[in-house]
């Protein structure tokens, strides 16, 4: 009589033919496993009432246009800024990645497209020294899953214990528990490290603070000119399970402003004259409870619409319809929301005891408005509509 298995079981996909999106990025800095597709391509408007009737984000893009003076500059100047800050986090991450591998293949697994920049420097700063790394991009899809016949194709090139996920910042952490959901029952489960992690959530990290990456103020252009990935359908039928491979589209249109390379090379570049930050030591309890509390006394009791973290703030304006933000404090990090919300109306709440530097409250859609955050036109740092990004 055969027994059946009750434990984990490994991953059973097959690794697929991949005809993966094109890049700007090198071959010897990353290699994507998202797939090129086309995808449907909606206004701000239809996005936010698709996604108030619940459905994911990764069925479709808004277009993203070129970025504007504010983003440019937004990003330009968080690099001159906190350039050396973050080249000294980036050095203590990849010092605690050689350690954790003790002499073993290292992989990181960069998640799209936050996590793209991050894994690039983190590569370069490990073959130089020595070690045996390789870097590959795969999709994720808060809520949906992970790409798994992408990460399966890792799986069939490289050891398992040697796989790092990783993202560039965290916010509440719904990233990570997306990740997780997306492997369990699986023997393989993931360690996932972030550059920097106010959520205090990620296994490793550079630093828990809550610092603006430049690459937060843009999208494509210093993503390697890819959009948001997607969910791939089938013969233009719902969208698939998140087994199957994930996509993305390659936007010719802005290679006239493409920082991808350039970016990654400025943080080497800072790296070679830094001191590596020592691994971060007490986490912060429970940030994110304590941001939902917040936001909930500005009229938010949708979890979903609260994004706490500058990241995820930042990105809420390029991207969403934002109704309001929250800030500990006036900083240069925090200037840009800042002068976006004066310009949109959107009203500014200053909270000494928010344990993120930001916190963009994300407005209710019309149908919902009058039970929630009411509905607000705004300005944007993408004023064509609004750009294609991870949410």
């Amino acid at each position: 009589m055969s027994s059946v298995e009750t434990g984990p079981q490994p991953l059973q996909l097959q690794p697929p033919p991949l005809q993966t999106v094109q890049t700007s990025y090198a071959p010897s800095d990353i290699r994507l496993l998202i797939g090129a597709a086309p995808a449907p391509t909606v206004s701000l408007s239809q996005k936010e009432a698709r996604i108030a009737a619940g459905e994911s984000y990764g069925h479709f893009l808004t277009p993203e246009a070129v970025p504007t003076d504010l983003q440019a500059d937004t990003y330009h100047s968080a690099l001159a800024r906190s350039g050396p800050a973050i080249a000294s986090a980036l050095l203590g991450l990849a010092a605690q990645l050689e350690t954790q591998a003790k002499g073993e293949p290292i992989t990181l697994v960069s998640l799209a497209r936050a996590g793209f920049p991050v894994g690039i420097v983190l590569h370069r700063l490990l073959r130089r020294r020595g070690l045996d790394s390789a870097h590959f991009g795969v999709s994720i899809v808060r809520g949906v899953g992970l790409d798994l016949r992408a990460l399966q194709q890792v799986l069939s090139e490289r050891p398992a214990a040697g796989v790092v996920f990783i993202d560039g910042w965290t916010g509440k952490g719904s990233i990570l528990d997306t990740l997780r959901t997306s492997l369990t029952g699986h023997v393989f489960q993931p360690t996932f490290a972030a550059l920097y992690d106010p959520a205090g959530v990620a296994d490793l990290a550079g630093s828990h603070d809550d610092l603006l990456l430049p690459h937060a103020a843009l999208n494509a252009t210093v993503s390697g000119l890819l959009s948001r990935s997607f969910l791939v359908s089938d013969n233009h039928a719902a969208p698939l399970h998140a087994a199957h491979l994930h996509a993305a589209q390659y936007l010719a249109h802005l290679q006239a402003h493409d920082v991808s390379t350039g970016y990654v090379d400025a943080l080497g570049a800072l790296c070679a004259d830094a001191a590596p930050l020592p691994a971060p030591s007490a986490r912060p309890h429970n940030p994110a409870a304590l941001a939902l509390d917040i936001a909930h006394r500005y009229g938010c009791t949708d979890p979903h619409r609260a994004k706490p973290g500058i990241g995820e703030a930042t990105r809420v304006f390029l991207r969403r319809r934002p109704a309001a933000l929250v800030i500990r404090a006036s900083t240069p990090d925090t200037l840009h929301l800042e002068t976006l919300a004066r310009a949109g109306g959107i009203p500014i709440y200053s909270e000494a005891a928010l344990p993120y530097a930001a916190m963009s409250l994300i407005a209710a859609s019309l149908d919902t408005a009058n039970t929630d955050i009411a509905s607000t036109d705004t300005a944007s740092l993408d004023t064509a509509s609004a750009g294609t990004g991870d949410v």
